[in-house]
């Protein structure tokens, strides 16, 4: 009986020192290659020169290295990619979007916001090389387990942050799928962000602006509350608004974002100074104040073939259709728009050259504000305002991850930073408008889907 036992513990023990054995084996087995892409030029985001015959190396979803061929060691068993010609630059990070307003791009029809919608779209966004999108103050609370979802690995697409429920004046209108905050006290604006608080947004968005005269803004007592309180919750508060004295009110009262740029007349020294002070940055939002006119005035831009891939034809059937057209040249503010974009161009520039922190964000998600594309026209904008492409990228990449508190996790290729990068065919320090043409777009080191593959499938 003893042998038997004897012969049993030693076939045992074989079991488990041949499992020890392998076990080393299989784990480098089932752990993936290095992915080396060598030959590129590559822009890091963080406004360094471009490195011409660049290596990048990627190991799961991290950049591991990035410099120039010959300083960076090659792993001997990596899965080696020439990209010789082209150029690799960081996703695209959109500071100001919206989720769930619109199903195809264009309509506005109640039931929008669901799951499958929002999903949809944040794919969509990456597949224009959005790698990253924000969702400023128009949430429902669903928009919660959506990012508890992508958190867990269960939602694709950009990676997500969200305002939850934004701020703004009671107009005395019904809005029945609109759940904005609309405090008319100090009080009650308290009590709606500590009723907010608890959801954990990432920041919080109001609006202080009156539509050019058609609304009623937020009172400066409500608006304080706001922020006094949001501060004690440790949030952010970021405000919409146009006008310069509202910008100098917001920058007393302790605003940390402006949400777009400043629209009625020439930003000045105070202005300037507060927000260096600070910290304090600016979302330009060009493409927003542009698209209040771009249908009426068939800006050529419509007839993009990067534009147009990425959408339902009849959406964009719809806002390009006689009955659209013909109801933005009839709008009565349409010369203010155009104005108003036109010195939002000045100031940016003047704010930059100031040495103003610059961000990016375009307001798209809006219906007829394409999510994807239109992240690509506030590129050139920004450039067209007289910024360099360097500048307008590292806006939207590195200067962008920091804001979001991700400076040393995403928004640039340097070691330990999430693989999420543009492979483009030609270079868009030459001419910005170089973003668009897409060979690959990757997040957390894989290929994703991409508008440029429908491109050229023709599907």
């Amino acid at each position: 009986m003893k042998t038997v036992n004897r012969s049993f513990s030693g076939v045992l023990l074989g079991i488990f020192l041949s499992l020890l054995a392998a076990s080393p084996r299989a784990a480098a087995q089932a752990k993936p290659k290095p992915i080396v892409l060598k030959g590129a030029r590559l822009i890091d985001g963080t406004g360094r020169p471009a490195v011409e015959n660049s290596v990048l190396v990627l190991e799961g979803d991290r950049v591991v290295a990035a410099g120039k061929a010959g300083a960076v060691a090659i792993p001997k068993d990596a899965d080696v990619r020439d990209v010789s010609g082209k150029t690799i630059m960081p996703a695209l990070i959109n500071l100001h979007g919206h989720l769930g307003l619109s199903s195809n791009g264009a309509d506005s029809v109640a039931g929008n916001y669901t799951q499958e919608n929002v999903v949809k779209q944040l794919n969509r966004y990456l597949s224009y090389g959005v790698a990253t999108t924000t969702s400023l103050g128009q949430d429902e609370d669903e928009i919660y387990k959506i990012r508890d979802a992508q958190h867990a690995g269960n939602v694709t697409g950009a990676r997500l942050y969200t305002a939850g429920r934004g701020f703004l004046e009671y107009t005395g209108k019904n809005y029945p799928n609109d759940h904005r905050y609309r405090p008319q006290t100090a009080d009650e604006a308290r009590a709606d962000v500590r009723e907010l608080a608890p959801h954990h947004p990432d920041f919080i968005k109001m609006w202080v602006d009156d539509g050019l005269g058609h609304g009623v803004k937020i009172k400066p007592e409500v608006y304080q509350a706001i922020i006094d309180e949001a501060h004690k919750q440790h949030i952010r508060v970021f405000a919409h608004e146009y006008y310069l004295a509202d910008a100098k009110a917001l920058l007393a009262a302790g605003l940390d974002g402006f949400a777009h740029s400043i629209r009625d007349q020439a930003v000045d020294q105070d202005v300037m100074q507060k927000m260096k002070a600070r910290n304090v940055f600016l979302i330009p939002t060009l493409v927003r104040d542009e698209v209040l006119f771009a249908y009426a005035d068939n800006l050529k831009w419509l007839d993009d073939p990067f534009f147009k891939a990425g959408y339902d034809p009849a959406a964009i059937a719809m806002v390009r259709g006689p009955e659209n057209v013909e109801k933005g040249r009839r709008d009565p503010d349409i010369v203010k728009y155009r104005a108003g974009l036109e010195m939002a161009k000045k100031n940016l520039k003047t704010l930059s050259d100031n040495g103003v922190k610059i961000a990016f964000g375009t307001d798209s998600g809006i219906p007829t504000r394409f999510p994807g594309y239109f992240e690509h026209r506030e590129l050139q904008l920004m450039v067209e305002a007289g910024l360099t492409s360097m500048q307008a990228i590292v806006a939207a990449t590195g200067t962008n991850a920091e804001i979001l508190g991700g400076a040393r996790t995403f928004g640039t290729l340097q070691p330990g930073r999430r693989a999420d990068f543009l492979v483009l065919d030609a270079n868009p320090l030459d001419d910005i408008h170089n973003t668009e043409k897409l060979s690959a777009v990757w997040q957390s080191g894989k290929i994703v889907p991409s508008v440029s593959a429908k491109m050229t499938s023709g599907n």
